[in-house]
C-alpha cells in the first residue's frame, strides 16, 4: 500500500487546520450557484486523506453560506443495530475544538419518526462526523450546531423515513444536509449510471444501483437519504463534483452538492 493512499488527516489542531486550509484553498467552485441556495452535499466518509480533494471541492461551496445547522448523515462502522441513532452528546469535540449539538433539532427528528433514538451507538469513529466536522469549521462561521446521525440500518424504508423526516424539520430553516459515503467497485459504464441517477434524482434508479450491488457503496443509505432529504427541501438541482473508482489500496470517492432553483 502506498503511503499516499494510507495517509489520514493530521489529529493535532495545527496540522490538521493546515492541510484543510491548503485543499480548500485549491478548490475550484466558480459557476457555483449562491451558498444560501445549496441545500445538500454528499462527499467522502473515509478518514483517508486521499478524499480530500473532493471533499474540499463540496465543502467550498458553502463559503460565505448563513447557517445554523448541519445535519450529518453516516453509514455505521460498527455493524447494523436496526435503528437511526442521534449522539446523546451536548457537544462534539474535534482536533479544531468543540462544535455543539443542536438539541432543539435532534428532539424534533425523534418526534417525527420512531426510528430515530438519542443513542450514541455507531459514533465516535475516525470517520463520518469526525472527518465532516472539522471542514465545516473551516468553512462556517462559528456558531453553527450539528445534529450527528448514524444509520444502522439502511433499507429503502429506513431511508424514506429518515429523508421525509430531516426534509420535515428542516424546511424553511438555515441548514443543510451532509450525508457521507464511499464508493467500495464499480466500473466505469456503472459510474456513468450511478452519475445519471443522482443528477436526474431518479430515486429508484439509484436505489437499483445500489441494491443490486452494480455500483457498491458504503454509506447507501447516507447517499439516498441525503437526495430524498434535498428534494423535500426543495433542491432541483445536482451536480457530481467527483465521481473516482476505488484503487486497490483507497475507496473511491463520491462528492455532490444539491440545490433549490
Amino acid at each position: 500500500m502506498s503511503l499516499a493512499t494510507r495517509a489520514v488527516y493530521p489529529t493535532q489542531p495545527g496540522p490538521l487546520r493546515q492541510h484543510l486550509d491548503r485543499l480548500l484553498a485549491d478548490a475550484d467552485d466558480a459557476g457555483a450557484a449562491p451558498p444560501d441556495d445549496l441545500v445538500a452535499l454528499v462527499v467522502p466518509d473515509s478518514n483517508r486523506a486521499s478524499g480530500g480533494a473532493a471533499s474540499a471541492a463540496a465543502y467550498a461551496r458553502l463559503r460565505g453560506a448563513d447557517l445554523d445547522t448541519v445535519v450529518l448523515i453516516s453509514p455505521s462502522h460498527t455493524g447494523a443495530f436496526g435503528r437511526l441513532s442521534i449522539c446523546k452528546t451536548e457537544q462534539y469535540h474535534t482536533p479544531l475544538g468543540p462544535v455543539p449539538i443542536n438539541d432543539h433539532l435532534r428532539n424534533e427528528l425523534c418526534d417525527e419518526d420512531d426510528d430515530i433514538y438519542l443513542d450514541d451507538t455507531g459514533h465516535y469513529h475516525t470517520e463520518g462526523a469526525d472527518v465532516q466536522l472539522p471542514f465545516l469549521q473551516m468553512v462556517l462561521d462559528e456558531g453553527f450546531s450539528a445534529v450527528p446521525i448514524v444509520m444502522g440500518e439502511e433499507s429503502p424504508a429506513y431511508c424514506r423515513e429518515l429523508g421525509a423526516a430531516v426534509g420535515e424539520v428542516m424546511y424553511a430553516k438555515q441548514a443543510v444536509v451532509v450525508g457521507s459515503c464511499d464508493v467500495l467497485s464499480g466500473g466505469a459504464e456503472a459510474l456513468g449510471r450511478l452519475r445519471t441517477a443522482i443528477e436526474a434524482f431518479n430515486e429508484s434508479e439509484l436505489m437499483h444501483l445500489l441494491g443490486s450491488e452494480t455500483v457498491q457503496v458504503e454509506g447507501m443509505g447516507a447517499l439516498v437519504t441525503t437526495l430524498i432529504a434535498a428534494q423535500r427541501r426543495g433542491a432541483t438541482r445536482a451536480e457530481v463534483l467527483a465521481l473516482e473508482p476505488p484503487s486497490d489500496d483507497a475507496p473511491g470517492v463520491l462528492a455532490c452538492a444539491l440545490w433549490r432553483a
